[in-house]
């Protein structure tokens, strides 16, 4: 009975052990990954509970990321670590007051301006940008001029309504991160929290690095390096392009502005404001075209200006394209902009700021671990069919044959009578001792 149950089911080619073997398998994975979710879901919960202090914590995680390959060449150079730590952190403190006190006032400033004659853009694009057009040369649609006509009143009208809806945009964005709003007091601690990371960064990582079990360690530690190349190639390229960007843009700007009679204190905030911002890509170079063009347009000084603003976009892109990006960067990032576009979206609108933080490490790591999970995925049984064959395939199984060999031994045992007959049967001196002992028997029969 349990030998027929072995083999299970005529054309199978499954026995019951391996049945239940492969049925076993499959719920254990499972629950395995529901484990796993349920603790990734707590850890997400968690995080958003506690964002507000985790947020500067990162931040400063990050920043001495970033810094201490630079404090390790100072040290190399004899320089003591706490002094080189000292000399970025005092760098980075006057790049924020530069931000408190110039950027930011000039920026607000723009801005206010810009929302105030805003309604008057229509008119201005009507009765001063077509006819210099229309001048030189280039013919106007009469949809356009006629949609501009009729459309500017409407526009007009609905700009303090669409003010409103924004500012309930804004609103309702400050309300999702109120808690790290909430807690500016802790953005003080950054500067501290950096210094003592940074203090103590080559001292965290093979603490932490010994902490990894050791069966698992090589393979860990591997990939570890291989997501500290594509996070951190990235974040440190970003960087030095967004400075080289923001001095381009600041150049520029500021003396198309400053000729124009606009201001050149307006063209260097937009321009070290658009390079800044250019760590996120795109994002820089739209908000840098809007506010420019805007401000040129509102504040009419003739098409130069804005010929101009055009020139200096597109000589500065061309140059980061062709230049300053290769040079910088090169080929050695895999993450492409799309890419951080869509995660930045995503981890802004999951966990606000802390996600917008936490969103280029964690799809560094992904970006890594990506080809070991196809791998495996594509020699699974589920994905050569292995599985589905031994379910239901013909019994053609050849990895279990050679273990079945029932009529082996039946086979074996059949040649040996016969050899052995035929042997004792032509042995001649074997017959002729039978036929003496004949007689023998005959005649003790007889007496």
């Amino acid at each position: 009975m349990n030998e027929m149950n072995d083999k299970g089911e005529e054309g199978t080619g499954l026995n019951t052990s391996q049945f239940w073997h492969y049925f076993k398998r499959y719920p254990y994975i499972l629950a395995k990954l529901c484990i796993f979710g349920l603790v990734v879901w707590g850890a997400f919960l968690l995080l958003q509970s506690v964002q507000a202090v985790l947020f500067p914590l990162f931040l400063s995680l990050l920043i001495a990321y970033l810094l201490d390959p630079l404090v390790d060449v100072l040290e190399s150079k004899g320089i003591n670590r706490t002094l080189g730590i000292g000399i970025f952190i005092g760098i980075g403190l006057l790049g924020m007051g530069l931000f408190v006190l110039f950027l930011y006032p000039t920026i607000s400033k723009q801005a206010s301006l810009i929302w105030e004659r805003l309604p008057q853009l229509a008119g201005i694009i009507e009765n001063r940008l077509f006819p210099w057009l229309e001048s030189n040369g280039v013919a106007i649609p009469a949809t356009i001029s006629e949609a501009l006509s009729e459309h500017g009143n409407t526009v007009k009208d609905a700009l303090p309504a669409l003010v409103e809806k924004a500012s309930g945009l804004t609103a309702g964005l400050a309300a999702k991160t109120g808690p790290i709003i909430a807690s500016l007091l802790y953005l003080v601690m950054i500067p501290i929290f950096t210094f003592y990371f940074l203090r103590d960064f080559d001292l965290m990582k093979p603490a932490l690095l010994d902490l990894i079990p050791m069966h698992k360690r090589e393979f860990i530690v591997e990939r570890l390096h291989r997501a500290d190349e594509v996070v951190g190639a990235w974040f440190r390229g970003q960087v030095e392009v967004a400075l080289i960007l923001a001095v381009l843009y600041a150049i520029g700007l500021g003396v198309i502005f400053g000729v124009a009679g606009v201001g050149a204190t307006s063209g260097i905030a937009i321009g070290l404001l658009t390079g800044i911002l250019n760590i996120i890509p795109y994002f820089g170079v739209f908000i840098g075209v809007v506010l420019s063009t805007l401000i040129v347009l509102l504040d009419w000084h003739g098409i130069g200006p804005l010929i101009g603003v055009g020139v200096v976009f597109a000589v500065v892109q061309l140059l980061e394209g062709y230049v300053i990006t290769p040079r910088v960067v090169g080929e050695k990032v895999g993450l492409s902009p799309v890419t951080v576009i869509i995660v930045l979206l995503l981890g802004g609108e999951v966990m606000g700021l802390l996600g917008v933080l936490l969103a280029i490490p964690i799809a560094g790591v992904i970006r890594v671990l990506l080809p070991d999970i196809l791998d495996y995925y594509k020699s699974s049984p589920y994905y050569t069919g292995t599985l589905l064959y031994e379910l239901h395939g013909n019994g053609n199984n050849t990895t279990e044959a050679p273990e079945v060999k029932p009529e082996e031994p039946v086979v074996a045992s059949r040649p040996e009578t016969p050899e052995v007959e035929a042997s004792e049967a032509d042995d001649p001196k074997e017959e002729d001792e039978k036929e003496s002992e004949k007689p023998e028997s005959d005649q003790e029969k007889s007496s």
